[in-house]
């Protein structure tokens, strides 16, 4: 009898770490990689075009974030940063923000000092 329990727990464990790795190697929905949330400094400010470009904090890459009217993200750090929901008028340059948007499948540019520049457009 104790040969047969340690057997069905052998199998059971087998079966569940074969399934957990069918789970994890599953290859993501095209929803889950639609959204990007960012967090970063922004550097320059475009007001016509409704543009901010943020140095993202915890990769080299650069985010050209394009705000439409009516959307909002957080300020982290900066003079607005009591505002639960900012707009695009409440950043200024060196403001910390975090965004979250839709990311768009083109790479803008790769810098000279080896960053690249994708194009985010937020969304919240």
């Amino acid at each position: 009898m104790k040969r047969i329990t340690q057997r069905n727990a052998a199998l059971a464990l087998t079966l569940v770490l074969a399934f957990a790795a069918v789970a994890i190697g599953a290859p993501k929905t095209e929803r889950a990689g639609k959204y990007l949330s960012i967090s970063g400094r922004v550097l320059q400010i475009d007001q016509k075009a409704r543009t901010m470009l943020v140095a993202d904090t915890w990769s080299e890459k650069l985010y050209l974030v394009t705000v439409p009217k009516g959307e909002t993200f957080k300020i982290t750090f900066g003079m607005n940063m009591k505002r639960a929901e900012a707009e695009f008028e409440d950043a200024h340059r060196n403001d910390r923000v975090s965004v979250r948007g839709i990311r768009s499948e083109e790479h803008l540019a790769r810098l000279e000092d080896g960053r690249q520049v994708v194009l985010l457009t937020a969304s919240r």
